[in-house]
């Protein structure tokens, strides 16, 4: 059976549709879905309503399946999340609302084993070294290639003490999960770890594009092949400004601009921002107020770049 492995899409709709296309003229006969469907790209609606259409799926939620859940108000901070649960269908947040956190599928001979985030597998083992707001400052200088990336991946968990022993405790088998949005894979003494890179956000400082992995799995053996399909991110920036979120969310849609544009998330240093300057000026209120959540990230656009330079490698 050959699997086409897609996460953390974030309402990128044109994203998914350029990978189902591409998985499809591979070959892929059932897909496998790790979470973060919503939230940063405009098209919540679209991305679940393509997804329930599809043959042979398997789904987990994400964290992000949980901020759909945010209680009303009028601060800056979960302006993108108020937007998207407003905008979904009733069907398509129940659907959301209904899938599960982990699943176990057996496979020719093998155990696959789902989970949109590592340390359901790991602990914090591999988030250690591979989560997306310390990415940028393991590579600080330079566009990462896929192929360094793999080796650093594979040579960190053969060779880290505690990333060998939460590989040791699991069962052989194969392992997926998303979350860090970092396209990686690896056979470790029989265990699989398998991560498709985020189909809608990439911020593993590769080119950017349209990631997902194909799994192939056949009378117990496994070939993993990643694919990155590339498309014009300022055309997709221009699609966004059109729409709903841009103007509802201005500021949470030109930090996932400039996320898309570089490969290396922002997200993290914007809220470590705002919560430096919130408590500067004695602001308490949290979420960040929308007057508190403007000025902060206005600041936080000049100082930035001075500041944490590494997220801001072209």
């Amino acid at each position: 059976m050959k699997y086409a492995v897609i996460s953390d899409i974030h309402g990128n709709a044109p994203a998914l549709r350029l990978a189902l296309d591409d998985a499809r003229q591979q070959g892929a006969g059932a897909y496998l879905f790790v979470g973060d469907y919503s939230i940063s790209a405009p098209w919540p609606n679209e991305v679940a309503t393509l997804l329930r259409s599809l043959p042979n799926a398997h789904f987990v939620r994400g964290n992000d399946e949980n901020h759909l859940d945010v209680p009303p108000g009028d601060d800056g901070q979960f302006e993108v999340s108020r937007w998207c649960a407003r905008t979904l269908t009733a069907d398509n947040k129940a659907w959301l609302d209904a899938l599960p956190e982990e699943i176990t599928l057996p496979c020719d001979g093998l155990t696959l084993r789902m989970a949109h985030s590592s340390e359901a597998f790991m602990g914090k083992a591999l988030h250690a070294h591979f989560r997306t707001s310390a990415f940028p400052f393991r590579y600080p200088h330079s566009t990462v290639t896929r192929q360094a990336l793999l080796a650093d991946f594979r040579r960190t968990m053969a060779e880290d003490e505690a990333c060998l022993s939460a590989i040791a405790a699991l069962e052989p088998g194969v392992y997926i999960f998303g979350h860090n949005h970092i396209q990686t894979h690896g056979c470790f003494d029989g265990r699989w770890l398998i991560n498709p890179g985020s189909c809608g956000m990439p911020l593993d400082g590769c080119e950017f594009g349209s990631c997902y992995t194909l799994l192939t799995v056949e009378n117990g053996s496994v070939a993993v092949e990643e694919r990155r399909i590339p498309y014009d991110v300022e055309a997709l920036i221009t699609q966004v400004k059109a729409t709903g979120q841009y103007a509802e969310a201005r500021i949470w849609s030109e930090t996932i601009f400039a996320e898309w544009r570089t490969r290396r998330e922002k997200v993290a240093s914007l809220l470590w921002y705002a919560e430096e300057y919130a408590t500067r000026i004695g602001d308490s209120r949290r979420p960040f107020a929308k007057d508190t959540w403007q000025a902060a990230y206005a600041e936080w656009l000049t100082a930035a770049p001075q500041r944490w330079p590494e997220l801001f490698v072209p």
